[in-house]
């Protein structure tokens, strides 16, 4: 099922039947500020699963966590400093992945033998409405086709996706370029992936 919604405007009841796709724990394809991603509750482990199978992926590696607000990121996220706390509020919403000690409010499922998770707070107003609809933080995971490349279209993520997904979301066509990943759960920040996220504007980095 594909469902069209503004991109600038997003139709609110048109963001409530997304959300009760997403309660009911289905999977919803959704446009971000960098990429299209598969994404599902944060406490359905059914399909944080079946989003592991479907991209093939080793369990070990982690699915972003998406949030909305501050309030959404302590939840989430262990000993965050109060200069990464700054950082955060300075930078988001925007094409940054922060990664993070996870609270033990993040699902076992996810964690495996991993401790850390990452943080997305996506500029994007479908996503982040989505998000608020819901009152808590989506998992996601970018969509790519066999040759590993992202797939920006809709139209052909439904038509290989479609009997897969429970809705594909059309938010028009993206530029698919991934987040900027910076790893804050040490000591000192480790820059983990240069992205679509200007690196200059974290100050982080000499």
């Amino acid at each position: 099922m594909i469902l069209e919604i503004d991109p600038v405007e997003p139709e609110p009841w048109l963001l409530a039947r997304a959300a009760q796709v997403l309660r009911g724990g289905g999977i919803v394809v959704m446009p971000t500020d960098t990429v299209y991603g598969l994404t599902c509750g944060i406490t359905h482990h059914d399909a944080i699963r079946r989003i592991y199978k479907l991209k093939d992926m080793d369990p070990k590696k982690p699915l972003s966590v998406l949030v909305s607000d501050m309030s959404m990121v302590g939840r989430f996220a262990k000993g965050v400093s109060t200069p990464a706390y700054r950082l955060l509020k300075r930078v988001l919403p925007g094409p940054y992945t922060f990664i993070f000690e996870a609270s033990p409010e993040v699902p076992k499922i996810m964690l495996r033998k991993r401790r850390t998770i990452g943080i997305r707070m996506p500029d994007n107003p479908i996503a982040l409405a989505l998000l608020e609809e819901m009152g808590e933080p989506l998992l996601s995971s970018s969509i790519r086709d066999p040759e590993h490349d992202f797939v920006n279209n809709p139209d052909e993520i439904e038509k290989s996706l479609g009997s897969d997904v429970e809705m594909v979301i059309d938010g028009g066509i993206l530029l698919p370029v991934p987040s900027t990943v910076v790893d804050l759960s040490g000591d000192e920040p480790v820059l983990l992936r240069d992205g679509k996220g200007d690196v200059d504007t974290l100050e982080l980095f000499g």
